[in-house]
């Protein structure tokens, strides 16, 4: 399910926009990276659209990376993901400025491989994702970095109290490569961790991601890995 461009100007800026309707999405990494790496941090702007109306029956929204870029997450078969993943049943909408929130216990860490999905503990809570039609995008940060058998997983996200602040490519940027970035109303989660075998399964080489509805589309700008050890 091959996802769209998306065009979007704010302040006579352009923005593109990979757009996600009942879609996924797959992009290999530099080289420079490569699969020897220790710790990654897969990072973005991201919003979504308001239907005028919350959601119900567990929107699935997946971020995190795999294994080359055939037979990716919301395939029918998947050779090696892992993420995070939303698992509310619903999402809560609210106004000034329009957002939808997960509450607490609402996005997990996961892994898929073949068509067996794992999902394991809890990351992060109250996380809210903002009108893509206005300019409020917030950043969303992944972290990642390996261990035997243990991953462990770091989400930095907008949480809880919420910001009609953009979110600029400049900030993005600037604290994408910071071992503590800071952005307004954005903060770490704690540590999660889940059980990886690449040698078994697959060496992750590409950032994957995913949107089970048709609508409202998720919209993501700016896509960026960065290697932290």
């Amino acid at each position: 399910m091959g996802s769209k461009i998306k065009l979007r100007t704010f302040s006579s800026v352009d923005d593109k926009r990979i757009r996600l309707t009942n879609s996924n999405a797959a992009r290999l990494w530099s080289a420079d990276v490569g699969t020897s790496w220790s710790k990654i941090r897969i990072g973005c702007r991201i919003g979504i659209e308001d239907t005028g109306a919350g959601l119900t029956s567990t929107p699935r929204f997946a971020f995190g990376i795999c294994s080359g870029t055939s037979n990716i997450y919301m395939d029918a078969t998947t050779t090696h993901w892992c993420g995070i993943l939303t698992n509310a049943a619903t999402w809560s909408r609210f106004t000034g400025p329009t957002f939808y929130q997960i509450a607490a216990g609402g996005l997990v860490v996961a892994k898929r491989i073949g068509s067996t999905l794992t999902t394991g503990s809890g990351i992060g809570d109250y996380s809210n994702w903002h009108d893509c039609a206005a300019a409020t995008r917030k950043a969303l940060f992944l972290d990642i970095t390996k261990g035997s058998p243990n991953f462990t997983f770091n989400l930095f996200y907008e949480h809880g109290a919420f910001s009609s602040v953009d979110v600029s490519l400049a900030t993005l940027l600037a604290q994408l490569p910071l071992s503590s970035p800071a952005i307004t109303d954005h903060e770490s989660s704690s540590n999660v961790t889940l059980a990886i075998d690449e040698a078994t399964n697959g060496y992750f080489n590409a950032v994957n991601f995913a949107w089970d509805r048709t609508s409202p589309a998720i919209e993501i700008s700016d896509m960026a890995v960065v290697k932290l050890a």
